[in-house]
């Protein structure tokens, strides 16, 4: 058996050894990198060491785009360096048979190789998906895509300057994170949290709910809903509910909801409307403390968060999704 990583990057599916995967994080905010090749999109600072970051999609000469919130970058080991791969999305580990990947030079035939063709080494069956397996060597070795875009102010992605300012406030807290030391060999105690306010009360949620922060626009009713589900958006394609937790809280101020956290856990994603989003923070997890019984403001909150002036309630994300709360009633 052989095991991969999987990911996706700009719509295309690529697996990596998982031997040579040291860690997955979310894109920080990047330094500018000068000299390169136009695929490498910046520098990055993991725990005092440098490492270059870069996008397969620029490698193959895709558009540039535009990186969210969340995206992901896969930290690899290569012959030359350690460098970070740019991912859109990060399926997870893959155990497949010997016999299911299948070299590249098996698959096309020589008369139809070039030089792109060296940056992957084969392909993997699983089940009835075919991902590239990507020839990490290659990455830095082969002289294609050296050229430089006819208009490099447009083709070549800034990060994070054209991403939202939400994102670049994000990104920013990240890269200050992934800079600080390890200490005694271990991993700096702490977690991310995003500070948000509902009806003038402040809350957390935990970052690996957070797929994504946007303004609320345009909102649809739902019929057959509860008053908690305030209808639903559209968010590039997909149609999420938008769930109000005033209600829930026990919040008697209603005030208006201008942004939304997108979350997700499983398979179940929506949008939580809250008032603002005011921050996203790394916190000891010494400031953590679990809720004995419900307080007020604190039905839906699992713990308590202490912050430098209070406290926030560090919503239940999991109840809230997983439960019957995004579940619609015709007799309603």
């Amino acid at each position: 058996m052989r095991s991969f990583l999987v990911f996706e990057s700009d719509s295309v599916q690529y697996a990596v050894p998982t031997e040579s995967v040291k860690n997955v994080f979310w894109m920080p905010e990047l330094s500018a990198i000068e000299a390169a090749p136009p695929w490498f999109i910046g520098l990055m600072n993991w725990h005092g060491e440098i490492v270059h970051v870069l996008d397969l999609g620029l490698r193959f000469k895709h558009v540039s785009r535009e990186y969210q919130g969340s995206t992901n970058i896969i930290l690899v080991n290569t012959p030359q360096m350690r460098c970070g791969i740019v991912a859109d999305y990060v399926k997870g580990l893959i155990n497949v048979s010997d016999e299911s990947v299948v070299e590249r030079d098996l698959v096309i035939p020589p008369d139809f190789r070039s030089d792109y063709s060296k940056l992957i080494s084969g392909e993997v069956k699983y089940g009835d998906e075919i991902i590239l397996l990507l020839n990490l060597p290659a990455l830095l070795t082969v002289e294609v895509g050296l050229e430089l875009p006819s208009n490099p102010e447009a083709d070549i992605p800034k990060v994070p300057s054209q991403s939202a300012k939400r994102n670049e406030e994000v990104f920013r807290v990240r890269m200050h994170q992934l800079a600080m030391p390890i200490e005694d060999g271990q991993e700096v105690s702490k977690q991310a949290f995003a500070l948000i306010t509902i009806g003038g009360i402040k809350y957390a949620i935990e970052a690996q709910y957070i797929l994504e922060f946007s303004h609320l626009k345009q909102c649809t009713p739902l019929p057959c809903c509860p008053p908690y589900i305030l209808g639903a958006i559209n968010l590039r394609g997909e149609i999420l509910s938008v769930i109000d937790m005033t209600s829930l809280l026990r919040i008697q101020n209603m005030t208006d909801k201008r942004d939304v956290v997108i979350l997700e856990f499983e398979t179940k994603k929506m949008a939580l409307a809250v008032e603002r989003v005011e921050n996203f923070r790394y916190f000891d997890r010494s400031l953590i403390t679990e809720l004995q019984d419900v307080e007020e403001h604190h039905a839906q909150c699992k713990a308590l968060l202490r912050l430098d002036h209070g406290v926030a309630g560090i919503l239940d994300i999991e109840a809230v999704l997983i439960g019957n709360l995004l579940e619609v009633d015709e007799r309603i």
